[in-house]
């Protein structure tokens, strides 16, 4: 505030530096009385309080004070008015300050005024200086006290909006009390979102929430929890893993009043660990086939050739063409296991080349007429106006498409319907959703399709699906399997688009089954 002739800062020697550099308050003084004034000044910056000088509520008024004053004291009767009709606004120059008023004398009524409006303390005069003094050190040492403890509230604010670390803060029912920055930004979850509402439901995929239910049980119980690694659901359904440590927030008694977790997300070296696991038992497994593959590769021919030499002696009609027949196909399905293994052993080496999505899965779905045969089975597609252009290995793709094809088909009753959506960020992915209306898969299915020699079917490696997720992630995306709205299976995948591609408007269609 700029003083003037009428706001002055009370006189202190400007070679007194410990004086000012011990100052606690900055004390605006309002009193008419000469004396009065200087009794008080010299009482107060003793103490090393800076005071500044009014003599009347117009001098305050009209200067527009600015609110940085931390106490204001003020005579009760002053030339332009009382304390009661002038306090309402006073505070609402000065909201941070503290009033004590200084009254020649009191009466119940005006006193009970007084307080009701907020003031801190009313003193009668004469001014003892030990009552003042007193009065102003309480008032100096709440305020210490308050800037102690909004200085360390600014840090624990800065520390959680700035640490790289997740950080939940949970009450003891489980509620988001309050997440940092971090946790947003990795999770896509909003604070407003979650506050209130249960963070094991929201935030921790299914399969593993009954797990972190009993670490969050214990920690209320008094137990501090460490390494604890738990899946953590993002807002657009990926799934990170993160290392949380647990432990108990308590109040001044001891007792606990919230759980604060402090998370590491570690899904990049989880997912290093595992390609890294992933390429060691794929090597191993390459070498076996190989292994495998050369030694069986005399039997099998001398089986199909043996097998074509019975053919052409035994009629058709014969009933033993019918064993033939079924060591011939036993061969066939022995040799195309062979071929699946090493296929899904082998490194994917891309070559990749600019298409539309769409002619990839149609061109697909056309190969598959002969599985499809009389099934009253349709392809539906429905994808954004550019056609979904992609940079991709074409035959990988088909291979792809062709298996999720032939999931949905050997999974679902006539009517077969497919869906395949397909839609562009803006920017440089591409999502692509294979549904069908088949039963779908439960949560342990779910959990393993992708894992190699997992299958749902009778018959078969359970290779389809891993080959599936191999080949998305060597383009740099991601598949996920869900629940279809309304039933069935349905697959998420992420693809990046190419860098320029010419672009063809295409609408939406529907290709039936004996199209």
């Amino acid at each position: 505030m700029a003083l003037s002739q009428n706001i002055r800062r009370a006189d202190i020697n400007p070679f007194d530096h410990h004086r000012i550099m011990k100052s606690e308050l900055n004390i605006l003084l309002i009193e008419d009385d000469p004396d009065a004034q200087a009794n008080l000044v010299d009482i107060l910056g003793h103490d090393g309080h800076q005071v500044s000088l009014a003599c009347s509520l117009g001098d305050i008024r009209s200067l527009g004070i600015q609110p940085r004053f931390d106490l204001v004291i003020l005579d009760r009767r002053l030339p332009d008015g009382n304390v009661e009709e002038a306090l309402p606004s006073l505070k609402s120059l000065l909201p941070n300050a503290e009033f004590i008023v200084v009254a020649g004398f009191a009466d119940v009524e005006s006193t009970i005024t007084a307080f009701r409006l907020g003031v801190t303390d009313y003193i009668l005069k004469p001014v003892h200086p030990d009552v003042i003094r007193e009065r102003v050190a309480r008032i100096a040492h709440e305020k210490r006290v308050m800037r102690e403890m909004h200085r360390q509230q600014r840090f624990a604010d800065q520390m959680m909006d700035t640490s790289e670390a997740l950080i939940v803060v949970l009450d003891l029912q489980g509620r988001v009390e309050r997440v940092n920055r971090h946790f947003t930004e990795v999770m896509g979850w909003k604070e407003n979102t979650l506050l209130g509402e249960d963070y094991i439901d929201h935030c921790i995929p299914e399969p593993e929430r009954a797990r972190i239910r009993e670490v969050f049980q214990a920690t209320v119980a008094g137990k501090r929890s460490t390494g604890v690694r738990n899946g953590m659901l993002t807002t657009d359904g990926r799934i990170r893993q993160v290392r949380w440590t647990d432990s108990t927030l308590t109040d001044d008694d001891g007792e606990i009043t919230s759980i604060l977790a402090i998370g590491v997300d570690i899904t990049d070296i989880v997912e290093a660990q595992d390609a890294a696991a992933r390429d060691h038992r794929l090597a191993a497994i390459g070498q076996t086939v190989t292994g495998l593959a050369h030694e069986s590769r005399n039997a099998l021919h001398r089986i199909n050739t043996s097998v074509e030499l019975l053919r052409l002696d035994i009629p058709i009609e014969s009933e033993s063409r019918e064993e033939v027949d079924s060591i011939a196909r036993a061969s066939a399905e022995l040799q195309n296991t062979l071929e699946e293994v090493r296929q899904y052993a082998a490194p994917i080496h891309l070559h990749r080349e600019s298409v539309f999505l769409h002619e990839v899965w149609r061109r697909v779905w056309g190969y598959l007429a002969n599985a499809r045969g009389n099934r009253d089975a349709e392809l539906i597609e429905a994808h954004c106006g550019c056609g979904c252009p992609v940079d991709v290995d074409v035959l990988r793709l088909e291979q792809v498409f062709r298996n999720l094809f032939e999931n949905s088909l050997a999974a679902c009753d006539d009517p077969v319907r497919v869906r395949v959506d397909c839609k562009c960020d803006g920017q440089e992915m591409i999502f692509v959703n294979v549904e069908d209306n088949g039963p779908g898969l439960n949560a342990e299915q779910r959990q393993k399709i992708f894992h190699p020699f997992f299958t749902t079917k009778a018959r078969g490696t359970g290779l389809g699906m891993s080959i599936v997720q191999r080949i998305v992630e060597a383009h740099g995306g991601d598949v996920q399997v869900v629940d279809a709205v309304g039933g069935g299976a349905k697959f998420k995948m992420r693809l990046r688009k190419p860098d320029s591609v010419n672009v063809t408007l295409c609408a939406d269609s529907k290709v039936k089954a004996d199209a």
